[in-house]
């Protein structure tokens, strides 16, 4: 019996192993260099990863500095072959020019039974072909500056209960954990201007609704890296067995009270002008053919994709579209905003200003403001320095690898190599922003980066933090506006400063899933008005 045991084992693994590497000579003969790849995780620079050395927007890293003259370079994640893109032309090309050839992102989900599995299948994210660009188009509208106005208040209120809540750490000398923090406020924020109930996080840190976002946000890593590769060596799974990276219950928790909240709204026709009304708004003017407003500048006006006359949405499941991009607006809405903020934060006591240069340079509205801190959207915009601070910060702390999968064969301008129907190319945004061709002195945290003068002396594409084209983050000036906002009323009241548990450096953490740094932001604060 052990002996036919043995070679069943033997058998399975033999059959493993050539599943796994049977497209490793792929790269042979195609003409561009690529990683050699090792059994069973591919390229050197994807072992790093998935044991847990190097963290996800790292992975470009290894190839970027190893093959600096290479426009693509080939790599192997598991079994399949990938691109990695090392010029910022071509990276435009995919990002915008050649769009059409690159309108998906990474599969992760697939249709399914229950409720959440069904919502994550419709959320933008996840959203492919046509489906993506009508979803796209309506909701890009949602987040444009007129918009976004009449949030500013309701985010200033938030930013109230935030001033009180920092008071403790002021009056106890408690260093405060940045992330945990900001989270408490980016979630009160979120849920007022975004869906109209209050969350009160920062007055209850410890309520219900906190703790099935914990629990929606802190899963298991190593189940969630074990779904991660099962999904990525064998996506025909899902077809078999539902799998989700959230946790089902708190899923469902948040789900229905967006159900809830959606289902007053059309009772009571009362208008909030919150996210989720602007988003049931932009889903009606679309099937009524209605043309919405959206920005001048160039980021939104590369990010603009044509749309078929005929809708790609069927009339039943209207209700699931909007359920799944409300769940995926309020997700990234939190999560990454206040990662953002922890990040922000830990940059100010780096700054050493004097009290007065501070002042002028950082707060000066405040003071054409009576000393208020509770600013209009238009000022907000206008703090310049502010502006700086926030872009460096997420120069040197990108939340994101850019991924573009291929959906028709692209032969590479200046090359005879052809990127295959279904590959996955990726563009190495960390790497790109820390490259000395656009940036003096790349690891230095310097605002002055983001000076006009600066600006213009390098491609507008090389800052990648929100990405570039029609699949960049659509939410990206809401998450600045949280950011801002959140600043403004901790440094108006507040000194930050470093404290015997704050790191030296922020080094990404590979098991953490909002990409937070090894060790956690802590920070320490004192009265603004102190000496």
């Amino acid at each position: 019996m052990w002996v036919e045991l043995l070679l069943a084992f033997i058998g399975l693994f033999l059959s493993f192993y050539l599943y796994m590497t049977r497209k490793f000579s792929f790269f042979k003969g195609k003409g561009i260099p690529y990683m050699e790849p090792t059994f069973p995780f591919g390229s050197s620079n994807m072992f790093k990863t998935f044991t847990g050395q190097s963290s996800f927007v790292d992975m470009g890293t290894l190839i970027y500095q190893k093959y600096p003259g290479s426009k693509l370079v080939g790599q192997f994640q598991f079994s399949e072959p990938q691109v990695m893109i090392n010029d910022l032309e071509l990276a435009k090309n995919i990002m915008i020019k050649d769009f059409d050839y690159f309108m998906d992102r990474r599969p992760f989900s697939a249709p399914g039974k229950n409720k959440l599995t069904k919502v994550m299948s419709r959320m933008l994210t996840s959203l492919k072909g046509e489906q993506w660009k009508t979803m796209r188009s309506i909701v890009s509208p949602v987040f444009t500056s007129g918009k976004l106005k009449s949030m500013t208040v309701l985010i200033n209120k938030v930013g109230d209960d935030f001033v009180d809540h920092m008071a403790k750490y002021c009056e106890s000398g408690e260093p405060f954990d940045a992330k945990k923090t900001f989270t408490n406020f980016t979630l009160d924020t979120i849920a007022n201007c975004g869906f109209g109930f209050e969350a009160r996080t920062l007055k209850n840190p410890d309520n219900q609704f906190r703790a099935m976002i914990t629990k929606l946000t802190g899963g298991n890593q190593v189940l969630q890296l074990a779904k991660f590769v099962i999904i990525t060596m064998c996506p025909w799974i899902m077809k078999i067995k539902e799998l989700s990276f959230f946790d089902e219950e708190a899923g469902n928790f948040i789900l229905d009270i967006f159900s809830q909240s959606m289902e007053e709204r059309k009772k009571s026709k009362v208008k909030r002008n919150d996210l989720l009304d602007l988003l049931m708004d932009a889903l009606e003017a679309d099937r009524e053919g209605i043309k919405q407003e959206l920005e001048n500048d160039q980021f939104d006006q590369d990010a603009q994709v044509q749309v078929s006359k005929k809708s790609v949405i069927p009339d039943d499941e209207i209700d699931i579209f909007l359920l799944s991009n409300a769940f995926i607006l309020f997700f990234a809405g939190f999560d990454t905003s206040s990662t953002i903020m922890s990040i922000t934060s830990f940059s100010w006591p780096l700054m050493r200003m004097s009290k007065t240069k501070f002042m002028k340079r950082s707060l000066k509205p405040l003071l054409q403001n009576n000393g208020s801190d509770n600013l209009d959207y238009n000022t907000i915009q206008g703090m310049s320095y502010l502006d700086k601070v926030v872009h460096e910060t997420l120069r040197l702390y990108p939340l994101t690898m850019i991924e573009r999968m291929c959906v028709k064969d692209y032969k590479v301008p200046g090359t005879d190599f052809v990127i295959p129907k279904g590959m996955l190319v990726q563009i190495p945004s960390t790497d790109i922003m820390r490259d000395p061709q656009y940036y003096d002195n790349p690891n230095e945290f310097n605002p002055e980066n983001f000076s006009p003068e600066a600006k213009a002396k390098r491609s507008p594409y090389s800052f990648l933090a929100f990405g570039q084209g029609p699949r960049n983050c659509v939410g990206m000036r809401f998450a600045l506006l949280q950011v801002k906002i959140s600043v403004i009323r901790l440094v108006a009241h507040y000194r930050l400063e470093k404290c015997a548990k704050t790191v030296s450096q922020l080094i990404p953490d590979p098991r953490s899933q909002s990409l937070q740094p090894k060790g956690g932001i802590w920070l320490s604060i004192s009265p603004r008005n102190a000496s």
